[in-house]
């Protein structure tokens, strides 16, 4: 039996428990992903006053941990390629939890902005190692729809914790939330070490002493048969050690168009995805509404983000992908221009952040799957990781130019606009990225 045998299988056969599980602890991670990259957000009113930050020092400060993800994207990324899925993501957990321990520590800007950067290098590494485990475990009717609730476990975390932020911050002093982050990611790395199951493109690919054991106990529990050896490659090439796996192949033909399309796609749409995220909150509170009402545009956001997720999730299935992923990027662009010229109503507001958290939770399932099956096995993770690289480097961006731009006079109307150009050209780049699959 060959490893591509095995794969036509998992997609094949119904969803299992057991691949159920795989879901649900990569929606737990990405909560904490959601939780600890956005606490800045969170407590930004209330650090702008005690410091008295300016627009360019608080964007500076927004910006750091985003730009630590695309640091991690680029450089960790490759360690779910020669280390194991699994190990990468208690890696990341241990690097996440470091960062917000300290970040309570902190007692300046940039003291505070460099734990930002060792927490966001976290969180940047392990969107691709949970992506593509998910994505590897999945069955073809439920890939996106997993895809879709891992991402929304980012939304689930942040609304969680702005749902308990106004109350713990009138008890407590802004450190805490980065001690609750800290504690709870801390936590989450024995569930991953118990529970979740290394990645069998993994363990087929790098085969150490136990590998046949750990193969047959994971087919197992899929209901699927078990193999008397270790199944071969996908193809005769690989077999004769003529493709090696290399950071290299998605730098050279034929993967090198798919690496450079999928990767202006992710930083187009995370630039204005992550301006709206960090500086929607802020913009609120600057029009003149209260920091409650501000961090509630934060919570609303993501409740759409997490009926997105799973809306387009279903949908991708459901309907052409290409029409999906187009109408979803250039709705959130409009969306963002909207947003800049209405706020003398605070309800319109509300529905306005809430459209925009669909569209940016729901198109960052089309982007996770089209990154996904444009990549061969061998260097999906990688080939994830350095695409959400790119895209960090958009998000790092993105409020450090809001911060400018607003700092340099801009009104909000004209920063929204120019700040929602970037994910109309997005949607175009998108459909670009091919989905043939290129040979294992």
């Amino acid at each position: 039996m060959s490893l591509q045998q095995i794969q036509s299988q998992i997609l094949e056969r119904p969803m299992t428990y057991f691949q159920w599980r795989v879901v649900a602890i990569g929606v737990l991670v990405n909560m904490l992903d959601g939780f600890d990259l956005l606490a800045a957000s969170i407590i930004a009113p209330i650090i702008t006053k005690e410091w008295g930050l300016q627009p360019e020092a608080l964007g500076m400060l927004l910006s750091a941990s985003l730009l630590g993800t695309s640091i991690g994207a680029f450089l960790l990324s490759p360690v779910a390629d020669t280390l194991g899925r699994r190990n990468a993501i208690m890696i990341n957990l241990g690097l996440m939890a470091l960062g917000m321990l300290l970040s309570a520590k902190a007692t300046s800007v940039m003291e505070l902005t460099l734990l930002r950067i060792l927490t966001g290098m976290g969180v940047g590494a392990m969107a691709s190692a949970v992506g593509t485990l998910v994505f590897e475990y999945s069955a073809s009717s439920a890939r996106e729809l997993g895809l879709g609730l891992v991402t929304i476990g980012y939304n689930v975390g942040v609304i969680v914790g702005t749902f308990f932020a106004a109350w713990f911050l009138g008890i407590y002093s802004w450190p805490a939330i980065f001690v609750l982050g800290g504690l709870l990611t801390l936590g989450m790395i024995p569930v991953v070490y118990f529970f979740l199951p290394e990645s069998i493109d993994f363990m087929v690919t790098r085969p150490k002493k136990d590998t046949l054991t750990n193969l047959n106990s994971v087919l197992a529990k899929m209901a699927m048969p078990g193999v008397s050896q270790l199944p071969s490659l996908n193809n005769d090439k690989e077999s004769t050690g003529q493709i090696k796996d290399s950071l290299w192949d998605l730098i050279r033909s034929p993967l090198l168009s798919r690496t450079l399309l999928m990767g202006l796609s992710y930083m187009l749409y995370m630039l204005s995805s992550y301006f709206f995220l960090n500086w929607g909150n802020q913009l609120t509170v600057d029009a003149g509404y209260s920091l409650e009402q501000g961090i509630y545009v934060a919570r609303i956001t993501n409740y759409g983000g997490l009926v997105g997720g799973v809306v387009i999730g279903i949908f991708c299935y459901k309907m052409a992908f290409r029409a999906v992923s187009t109408a979803i990027l250039l709705a959130m662009g409009a969306l963002i221009i909207l947003f800049g010229y209405v706020y003398d109503e605070i309800s319109i507001i509300n529905i306005t952040s809430f459209l925009i958290g669909f569209g940016i939770f729901g198109a960052a399932v089309v982007l996770y799957s089209t990154a996904a099956k444009t990549f061969p096995s061998r260097v999906r993770a990688t080939g994830v990781g350095v695409s959400m690289g790119a895209g960090r480097f958009g998000a790092f961006l993105g409020p450090l130019l809001a911060g400018y731009l607003l700092g340099g006079g801009i009104l909000r109307p004209e920063t929204c606009l120019l700040m929602a150009l970037p994910v109309l050209l997005s949607a175009f780049t998108l459909r670009k990225v091919p989905l043939t699959k290129v040979p294992d």
